[in-house]
């Protein structure tokens, strides 16, 4: 019996079927992928709002219309176009470029955003 659990303990150990508390508290957990953030730019008095200055592609990018007129978003490329009636808000997830965009109804109104 003791020569048993003898050669199963070196069986076991040649096998990695133990491995030392110390091996195992070093282990790195698996990398996770950053999150995305949410951008607000507000539309507010005929402008756009400051544009943010941090982001990154796959982040959100949401217009905010605190105007009493309706207004959009809309890329030069034509890659987005969201329309936003007064008090409502509207999203996309950013590409990496710079984004060019204006108000289709309001075509003075113009904005341009860095994602990187």
């Amino acid at each position: 019996m003791l020569r048993t659990t003898i050669l199963l303990a070196g069986l076991l150990a040649l096998t990695g079927g133990f491995a030392p508390a110390s091996a195992a508290s070093k282990a790195k957990p698996p990398a996770t992928a950053p999150a995305h953030h949410v951008h607000v730019i507000v539309i507010d008095q005929m402008q756009y709002g400051p544009m943010p200055t941090d982001v990154r592609a796959g982040d959100i990018i949401e217009w905010t219309n605190k105007d009493i007129l309706e207004h959009s978003a809309t890329a030069r490329d034509g890659h987005f176009d969201v329309d936003l009636k007064p008090g409502t808000s509207g999203r996309i997830t950013a590409t990496a470029g710079t984004l060019v965009f204006f108000c289709k109804f309001h075509p003075t109104m113009t904005g341009t955003l860095v994602v990187k």
